[in-house]
């Protein structure tokens, strides 16, 4: 049983690592530690909903914990701008008290989004200075220049008086970065040497093999993928990833090219690089309205719809419903992006949309179009000899990473790797390293900019609907408590073949029934209700072999 209540006495004395979000899935990163009664909290992002929430675009983490120890989290650090470590900050505003630390990329991206919101005064956004310490009670914390696919992405060094930690957060070694600083190994060597009691590391790529790949060769192949074709060019990525759209503008002004960009996130990511310096050629960027004139071998578009969201940019040029874009045979569309778990049923049914129409579609399994921001396997063990921690927490991964990870730690002499769930709660010092508490985590679900309990009862209508529909039934009862023959009975979600003959068959049972009820009960809206959705669920059973959500519509006259 999950615990809304918690002994907060327990955490007084030690050092503790909680989950909020980010363990067992990809996304909704959310970590927090605690040292001696005070917390600090890394990252609060998001992540894509599947099918078992219908019509539902993106889930937030639970973070009711937060309001009970509100008066001693110190605050929240961000390690980079992409959404699943920084898209829900916006949508909890109004829970975080303390203030937010984030680098100038990641601060413009948040600021951007609390705008939206209209709650840019409500969170204390303070620009991270990456160079320095950030000395909190409790807490001195460093930053180490990694290489990510966003900019200015931060492994983060917490010492405490127990010991250092090493949060990596989301990482990769390129040696040939599209943007930023390059990956600081002498900085991990060198704490290595000072000793790391734990690592608490990204698993996204624990179960690949090898080393990855650089940024750069995408540049590269990106330019030589363009130089093949004539026609329109559509490459779909995620609107956070600027190092790829940095190479996608080398790849276009190197064939003569101008670009429109298409997505609300895609722009306002793109005007935040612009506005940081990490874009010079702006002048390359044309309206949706010049795309729609300009010859179509002059124009690369980039948009938003990468994982097959209904709502993107590429969906609805996909179905020819976008204002200004339309897509003729032989176009490309390039996916410059992985598919994240839980999303391939989508991305497919898009892909094979656009095959339909004739479109050719370029995949990473085709040309070098994408590489993974996150390290592989060879990596990790790099990571692990350079800090030699005490103890490994695998964070950052579905349990198929998680446990490929923990394989990764202990074959790289790590003695303790601790696989853990959202809400269970590790204590890492002073003595044994082991789950103390079980606190209540899940996930919110965002509908526009409002919140609910993913276990809310309009969710649990929407499955229940999408798996058995349905009925809708009006009644009319005349003063005299005879029921009027005009009996309306329609369904939603279930075949109408059948619709006469459970009407007939409903009416015939029904009126059976009702004529055996008293005065007293024909008077009782709710005796009469009973009887109607008792009924009519028997008369469903046995015709259609269904049990569908029935509502009734009972009128007296």
């Amino acid at each position: 049983m999950l615990k809304t209540n918690t002994n907060l006495k327990l955490y007084q004395k030690g050092l503790y690592f909680l989950s909020l979000g980010g363990i067992g899935e990809i996304g909704a990163n959310c970590y927090l530690y605690c040292c001696d009664g005070k917390w600090i909290m890394i990252d609060l992002g998001l992540s894509f909903a599947d099918e078992q929430f219908p019509g539902i675009d993106l889930l937030v983490p639970k973070i009711k914990f937060i309001e009970e120890i509100n008066d001693n989290l110190e605050g929240v650090i961000i390690s980079h701008g992409h959404e699943d470590h920084a898209g829900a900050v916006a949508y909890l505003a109004d829970k975080i008290k303390c203030p937010v630390y984030a680098t100038s990329f990641a601060k413009l991206l948040i600021e951007n989004r609390l705008k939206e919101f209209g709650k840019l005064e409500t969170v204390n956004l303070i620009e991270l200075d990456v160079t320095k310490n950030l000395l909190l009670e409790n807490f001195n914390l460093k930053f180490i220049d990694t290489t990510h696919s966003i900019p200015q992405p931060q492994a983060i060094v917490i010492e405490t008086s127990y010991g250092n930690l090493l949060h990596t957060a989301d990482w990769k070694i390129d040696d040939k970065p599209t943007l930023g600083n390059n990956f600081n190994k002498e900085s991990f060597i060198e704490l290595g040497n000072k000793g790391v009691l734990a690592l608490i590391g990204d698993s996204t790529n624990a179960d690949t093999p090898g080393f990855s790949k650089s940024e750069d060769e995408v540049k590269k192949e990106l330019k030589q993928v363009f130089s093949r074709y004539i026609n329109r060019i559509v490459v779909t990525c995620f609107s956070s990833n600027i190092a790829r759209i940095i190479n996608i503008v080398f790849a276009a002004k190197a064939n003569n090219r101008k670009i429109a960009l298409i997505g609300r996130s895609m722009k306002k990511n793109i005007e935040a690089a612009v506005k940081s310096g990490l874009i010079a050629d702006s002048d390359i960027f044309i309206s949706e309205e010049e795309a729609s004139l300009i010859p179509k071998e002059k124009l690369v578009i980039i948009c938003t719809g990468s994982q097959g969201e209904k709502r993107s940019a590429l969906y609805r040029i996909a179905y020819n419903s976008h204002r200004n874009i339309h897509l003729e045979k032989d176009d490309v569309v390039i996916f410059s992006s992985r598919d994240i778990p839980g999303n391939e049923k989508s991305i497919n049914a898009l892909k094979n949309l656009l095959s339909r129409q004739r479109i050719e579609i370029i995949t990473a399994d085709d040309d070098l179009v994408h590489v993974s921001g996150h390290g592989y396997a060879e990596e990790i063990k790099q990571m692990y000899n350079w800090t030699k921690p005490y103890i490994s927490i695998p964070v950052h991964g579905e349990h198929m990473h998680l446990t490929s990870h923990k394989k990764i730690s202990e074959s790289s002499q790590v003695p303790i790797t601790k696989i853990l769930q959202n809400g269970k709660c590790l204590k890492i010092a002073p003595g044994d390293c082991l789950i103390v508490d079980d606190i209540e985590t899940g996930k919110l679900i965002v509908e526009g900019k409002y919140l609910y309990d993913s276990n809310s009862d309009f969710i649990k209508d929407r499955k229940k609907y999408s798996y058995e529909g349905v009925a809708m039934i009006s009644i009319l009862i005349n003063s005299d408590f005879s029921i009027d023959k005009n009996i309306q009975l329609s369904f939603i979600g279930l075949p109408n073949e059948e619709l006469y003959r459970v009407k007939e068959q409903f009416k015939d049972e029904f009126i059976n029934n009702y004529v055996k009820l008293n005065s007293d009960q024909k008077s009782s809206d709710e005796k009469v209700t009973d009887l109607i959705k008792k009924n009519l669920k028997h008369v469903l059973k046995s015709i259609l072999n269904k049990k569908p959500e029935i509502q009734i519509h009972l009128i007296r006259k």
